[in-house]
């Protein structure tokens, strides 16, 4: 590694690690004070200061492409104004040299946004949901006000493929029991027929299944085809101390409804991916996101290419507060257009990734020709 790019490494680190202590600083002043209306005595000033500081490290994810540009954009500009790069150019510090210098700095930032966003963030959100509702409290389900639907496929020895739409009301944030309401109804996935339908105080994960408390079973007989025929059955009615059912829907895929996709890593939206894929329902959204997010990181390394054309910018361009201002105008920029083409993804029938990965690409285009244009003036 040469001088300068130590020294460009460097700033820039050390300049994003002082923009992002900054902006989570800013979101966690705003996070707690939005919990002031939760407080009382059962949540404690404690208890929302330690949910506020779990919550950091998906603020710092969120914000790192942001903080790496703002940075950039400050080291770029000081060099700059203080004629640092004007030697540098006159000593035939070409751009690709110069972004060979950067992608040291960039990489670096790539691996810390995967880590927050993949290892660090995840558990902390999931976490802070447990220390929000309390540790023998349970979480309540994103979603519809009746809580979660999902849907499971299984292969039954009496009534061969059925369909199982199960409803859940809560998730237990301390063992991953189901508490509140739990319905399932079974039907029978050839001629469409209601099997059964089943409820439960509460469900409890045992490994290979669930084991249900309290059920009452009601079976359902099967309907004739004309409606002048009697029936051949009666409605009837079982109960159960403890039922256990066999599923591939497990305490992992459920968690899934506590979490907005956003917030999940790409281990669990890959894993819940396949879980739609099993029992064929749409994916286009999830797919949209898990290409997203593994893009994501990447984005620090655009930021940088960005920034490189404040650097062949004079004093007389404008200060720096006029260029940082410009930063932030490209970055808000950005990321709206990140948004743009996410939800495109889903309406468009082009491959997610490369939706993902366009804005980048169209990024990193304008950013190389602004420094055309910059070189050849």
């Amino acid at each position: 590694m040469s001088v300068i790019s130590r020294q460009f490494a460097k700033d820039i680190l050390l300049s994003t690690i002082f923009v992002l202590i900054v902006l989570i600083a800013l979101f966690a002043f705003f996070d707690l004070i939005g919990q002031l209306d939760d407080l009382g005595a059962d949540y404690t000033i404690g208890r929302a200061f330690l949910t506020t500081s779990l919550t950091l490290p998906s603020r710092a994810y969120e914000v790192m492409p942001l903080a790496v540009l703002l940075a950039s954009v400050y080291t770029m500009s000081k060099w700059a104004s203080t004629s640092e790069f004007t030697v540098l150019r006159a000593s035939g510090c070409s751009p690709w040299r110069l972004a060979r210098s950067l992608l040291i700095p960039g990489v670096i930032c790539v691996l810390a946004t995967y880590g927050l966003g993949e290892i660090v963030a995840p558990a902390a959100q999931r976490f802070a949901q447990e220390v929000r509702s309390g540790t023998n409290a349970s979480l309540s389900i994103r979603g519809f006000a009746s809580g979660a639907w999902v849907r499971d496929v299984i292969n039954s020895p009496e009534d061969g493929r059925v369909e199982r739409y199960i409803n859940v009301r809560n998730l237990s944030a301390s063992d991953r029991q189901l508490t509140g309401a739990w319905r399932m109804f079974e039907f029978n996935r050839d001629d469409g027929r209601l099997l059964r339908l089943v409820r439960a105080e509460s469900g409890r994960w045992t490994g290979t299944g669930w084991e249900l408390t309290n059920a009452v079973i009601i079976h359902y007989p099967a309907v004739t085809a004309t409606k002048d025929a009697p029936q051949q059955g009666s409605v009837t009615t079982e109960h159960v101390d403890a039922l256990k059912l066999t599923s591939t829907v497990n305490p992992d895929i459920l968690s899934v409804m506590t979490t907005k996709s956003d917030r999940m890593s790409m281990d669990e939206l890959n894993r819940f991916i396949e879980h739609l894929d099993q029992v064929h329902q749409d994916t286009e959204h999830y797919v949209s996101v898990f290409w997203s997010k593994a893009f994501y990181p990447f984005i620090c390394l655009v930021m940088l290419a960005v920034a490189m054309p404040f650097a062949y910018m004079n004093a007389r361009s404008g200060g720096m507060a006029v260029k940082i201002f410009c930063g932030v105008l490209v970055g808000i920029a950005f990321y709206a257009l990140n948004n743009i083409f996410l939800y495109l993804s889903v309406l468009s029938s082009m491959p997610p990734a490369l939706m993902a990965a366009l804005p980048s690409i169209l990024m990193c285009f304008a950013a190389a020709l602004s420094l055309w244009w910059l070189e050849r003036r």
